[in-house]
């Protein structure tokens, strides 16, 4: 649903103050705001149920049956560009994105100016969630191949993991002095600045990285992370630790959970073979160099999982079936993440489907690992000394 339609044109949204962040603005362009309006449309509501259905093409005819009505055209773009993103027509989207910013709704906060980056000190505003930043600080590289310098406002938890990342000539978290800077953009526009197509995702990975991480014994087993819930901003995104732990009963793999608070609280219930091993500092850095000494990650929508793929890290997405725009519709990979499986709802609410076909999956990548890992110590073993092979 329309639930975030400052995403449109890449503006702040009310979940920064959710997260304590300094400065939040949310501009009156939501759902509730559209039902007030004296113009509000039937076939706005049907658009939205459509959408919801993910029946797309009949969402978007909806959406333009509405504003014909005189329902808000910004918030029928904002419809229109979730169809768009949806299904990887992502140029059609930024159309809708540029008629947003031409209907010039007053906005006192924005940041990218609309002009080029070439030659400019670009400042990268990190006002979103840790997850937001994950997924597009990976701009900030092509940023600096035209910028005269690139610094980036991160969020603190994110400081360290970024600065040592090399991402930028300098980052910095809110309250520090800020560089000398000529223009500003908040890090969720940098997909429309770069006009970036399906084709054109920057997607080289890792772009994050952290040093100085522990490796495994090399007996160590089938190392799984495992994470069963998001933030309280989408609860449909949460799957309940009893089913989760269903995968654990398969006993080649030991299974560590990276959950954080307050999803983390149910270990103490349970009686599943699951070690804890996350940081209670919440530091992304400690959860970064806990992904790296894992051979897999299993995890619901949520942080996490842009950490894995920013790090290159093999990584299983466990999506609910009404999934944010940028996992699209009907893959099982994400273009954003090559590291990526997607495992979704076929209906909405049906974890126990998404779960006994992760389980098969994580049975048979056991399967094909030991099987690998046999044939290597046969040939290990044939090499006798001196041996030619």
């Amino acid at each position: 649903m329309l639930r975030n339609i400052t995403w449109i044109i890449g503006l702040s949204r009310s979940r920064a103050q959710i997260e304590g962040k300094p400065w939040v603005r949310e501009r009156p362009w939501s759902v509730g705001y559209a039902k007030d309006n004296v113009n509000f449309s039937h076939h706005f509501v049907v658009a939205e149920q459509l959408l919801g259905e993910r029946r797309i093409e009949e969402a978007l005819a909806e959406f333009d049956f509405a504003e014909r009505e005189g329902h808000d055209p910004d918030v029928c773009s904002a419809g229109r560009w979730t169809c768009m993103m949806l299904t990887g027509r992502f140029e059609a989207a930024w159309r809708e994105s540029d008629l947003i910013a031409k209907r010039g709704k007053p906005d006192p906060h924005s940041f990218w100016d609309g002009q080029p980056c070439y030659g400019r000190r670009v400042l990268i505003r990190c006002l979103h969630g840790l997850g937001d930043t994950i997924q597009f600080v990976r701009y900030a590289s092509l940023l600096r191949g035209i910028a005269a310098s690139v610094s980036i406002e991160a969020q603190p938890l994110l400081k360290e993991l970024l600065g040592l990342s090399g991402l930028a000539d300098h980052v910095f978290t809110w309250n520090e002095p800020e560089p000398a800077w000529d223009q500003q953009i908040e890090i969720i526009e940098l997909p429309r600045v770069f006009r970036t197509t399906l084709g054109s995702i920057p997607a080289r990975v890792p772009y994050l990285f952290a040093p100085g991480g522990p490796g495994c014994a090399a007996d160590s087993g089938f190392r799984v992370g495992l994470v069963w819930c998001s933030s309280a901003y989408d609860p449909a995104r949460n799957i309940p630790l009893e089913l989760a732990g269903q995968l654990c009963s398969l006993a080649e793999v030991q299974f560590h959970s990276l959950q954080a608070d307050p999803g983390r609280a149910g270990l103490q219930r349970c009686v599943l073979p699951i070690q804890d091993v996350y940081d209670p500092s919440g530091s992304v850095m400690a959860a970064a160099r806990s992904l790296q000494k894992m051979d897999l990650l299993i995890t619901v929508d949520t942080m996490m999982a842009h950490l894995a793929g920013a790090l290159a890290r093999p990584v299983w997405t466990l999506l609910p079936y009404q999934a944010d725009w940028r996992w699209m519709l009907d893959r099982d990979d994400s273009p954003w993440y090559p590291t990526m499986r997607l495992f979704r709802q076929t209906s909405s609410g049906d974890w126990q489907g998404v779960i006994d076909r992760v389980r098969n999956e994580l049975e048979r990548h056991c399967q094909t690992v030991a099987g690998l890992a046999d044939v290597s110590t046969v040939e290990r073993g044939s090499a006798a000394p001196g041996s030619v092979k």
